[in-house]
């Protein structure tokens, strides 16, 4: 008897140095734990080494996430090979029933992919009170910090003796702890990705409003351009210097070199094919760059396509095309937009930056707004200039009108009263005188004629060069036809007019009524400011290819100081005693231009004047 009851401490040591030693596995195990889905399943096999279990099963009131859940505990499930599953669904209810009344819920919803599989009801109430379990199930529960988090439930074949409860305590324990350490992590990798996620959306959010806060200072420059430009468009009518004033305010905000170039505009300017005017050029070293490095806005001035050579019609863009993009070596970002209005295109704004990349959508579509205002600033000027010089020409024809048709009408006055004169004629003499008289007044009155119809023309075309209807003349009738409506106002002041005419001099290619109009205002000027009986010479002579006529007078002479004026509009010399209205040289000026010929005069005080004008040679 005292021998058998020496071999039980044995007996008794050796199991518990037995279960110490499953306890070190379980504890490595635990130690490494990740989840329960990587541990659960190996740490009941390891205690069903020691313990004779059938099922086990843990529930978790603790979300992914670390926090309390108690009222929908995670089910995880471990059976022992031989055990049938429809022993689990019981297990589950008495489980469920267990945690229910330790975590103090009257509602239990079993969730995860273990409670799915279950043929028992998802939900299970807590009993009143909580039935008598059998002897096989044990329920121990997970505590941490004072609190009921969840439960260990294990179902053993058989009654366990005191050193296996005690040895499914320490496991349940060390569980308690490894799944809270487990929930701490979580809730502390929650905590951290909550902070990273806020952190990331507030560095977001400051991102956003420096966007936000660029694009608006962005969309103020650009209004603030379209507002100062529009106002240097509209302060003058002069497009010149307010397209210069523009690229001032291009160049540097908007571009390191800008050339604004205008096809010719101008009514009566020449436009040939690739005819254009650089109104404006603005450029400066792009910033950032090192002196002794070769000058950018050398480069671009020598070598840019655009900014070499003004545009032309042949080189801008074709179609409907509002910009033009390109890149070359040294000149990353270019641009080009038509100036274009009404469907004419009127020239184009060219920027050149050495800045990659400048000009995005949002600059393109400010810079074609731009491009839009410049081309109804310089179309109102055209329009403004038509008005002007439709006005300008009114006045003109008014004061040529005003000017010629004195002649005529003068030598239409003179013969008449030649005419009352010679009334009721005595003989042939003055039969035939009076004829003459006749003839001179028709001629002035043909003059007349011819002069307003000239005046019609010349409205039509609003001021466009006379169309001449050129036809090959003979000299010495042109002067004649000329000085047979002038001799009356010759014989009034007893003067003399001389005609030398050259033998064999070839005919002219003219207008025959412009000419005669330019030897009227010649001659008549001669006469009027030649002294009462002296001499006017006009000859003819064929020099150089072309016929020459020189008108001379003996009058006063024109000073030095007077002369580069004379040809000029509404021009008189100063302490000229005869009235007139200083157009009649000018007009002279223009047909003999006209006809491809030159004005000039060869004049001295006191001595008297002399014009020349040269006129084409009929081939």
């Amino acid at each position: 008897m005292e021998q058998g009851e020496q071999r039980r401490p044995f007996r008794v040591l050796e199991h518990a140095w037995r279960h110490l030693d499953h306890l070190y596995e379980i504890s490595k195990l635990l130690t490494a734990f990740e989840s329960v889905e990587h541990c659960f399943a190996e740490l009941m096999t390891l205690a069903s080494q020691v313990l004779p279990l059938r099922t086990a099963l843990l529930l978790e009131g603790v979300d992914s996430g670390g926090e309390p859940l108690p009222e929908h505990p995670r089910l995880t499930l471990w059976r022992a090979a031989e055990t049938p599953v429809s022993r689990l669904s019981l297990a589950a209810g008495r489980a469920a029933s267990t945690y229910a009344w330790l975590v103090g819920v009257e509602r239990v919803e079993l969730r995860g992919e273990a409670a799915a599989g279950l043929e028992a009801p998802g939900t299970w109430r807590m009993p009143e009170p909580p039935s008598r379990a059998e002897p096989g199930f044990i329920s121990l529960p997970l505590v941490s910090k004072g609190r009921v988090f969840g439960t260990l439930q294990v179902e053993a074949e058989g009654v366990l003796a005191e050193e296996g409860l005690a040895f499914i305590d320490a496991v349940a324990n060390q569980l308690s702890a490894a799944l809270d350490r487990h929930s701490a992590l979580c809730r502390e990798v929650r905590l951290r990705k909550r902070a990273e996620t806020l952190e990331y959306l507030q560095r977001e959010l400051l991102a956003r409003e420096r966007q936000a806060r660029h694009e608006a200072e962005e969309s103020h420059r650009r209004q603030t351009l379209l507002a100062e430009a529009s106002a240097a468009l509209a302060a003058s009518l002069d497009y010149r210097s307010t397209l210069q004033g523009l690229a001032r305010l291009l160049v540097p905000a908007w571009a390191d070199c800008c050339a604004i170039d205008l096809l010719h505009l101008e009514p009566g300017a020449p436009k040939q094919a690739g005819d254009a005017e650089r109104i404006a050029l603005m450029a400066v070293e792009p910033a950032g760059h090192v002196a002794g490095q070769p000058s950018f806005v050398a480069q671009a001035l020598a070598s840019h396509p655009w900014m070499a050579f003004p545009a032309n019609p042949e080189n801008l863009p074709e179609g409907s095309a509002a910009v033009e993009r390109a890149e070359w070596v040294g000149f990353p970002s270019n641009l080009r937009l038509p100036i274009r209005v009404r469907g004419r295109t009127l020239g184009a704004l060219s920027l050149v930056s050495a800045q990659p990349e400048r000009y995005g959508p949002a600059d393109v579509q400010l810079l074609e707004t731009l491009v839009q205002r410049i081309a109804a600033a310089v179309d109102a000027a055209l329009l403004f200039h038509q008005a002007q010089e439709a006005v300008r020409w009114r006045e003109e024809l008014l004061a040529v009108v005003s000017h010629d048709i004195k002649t005529p009408l003068l030598v239409v006055r003179m013969n008449a009263e030649m005419l009352l004169k010679s009334a009721r004629p005595k003989d042939e003499e003055r039969r035939r005188r009076g004829r003459r008289h006749l003839e001179t007044i028709l001629q002035a009155a043909a003059q007349m004629r011819d002069l307003i119809g000239g005046v019609l023309d010349r409205a039509q075309v609003q001021g466009m060069p006379m169309p001449l209807a050129a036809q090959p003349r003979a000299v010495d009738g042109l002067v004649q036809q000329a000085l047979d409506v002038l001799w009356p106002l010759a014989l009034e002041k007893y003067q003399d007019l001389k005609v030398d005419v050259g033998l064999g001099l070839p005919r002219v290619l003219v207008d025959k009524e412009r000419i005669l109009q330019v030897l009227h205002n010649l001659v008549g000027n001669a006469i009027k400011f030649s002294a009462a009986g002296s001499t006017i010479a006009i000859r003819a002579r064929q020099v150089d290819g072309q016929v020459r006529i020189s008108v001379k007078d003996n009058g006063p002479g024109i000073s030095p100081e007077d002369v580069p004026h004379l040809f000029e509009r509404f021009w008189r010399a100063a302490g000229v005693s005869e009235r007139g209205t200083g157009l009649g040289l000018s007009i002279v000026k223009s047909i003999v231009e006209a006809h491809g010929g030159s004005l000039w005069v060869e004049t001295q005080v006191g001595a008297g004047s002399t014009f020349f004008f040269t006129l084409p040679v009929a081939k």
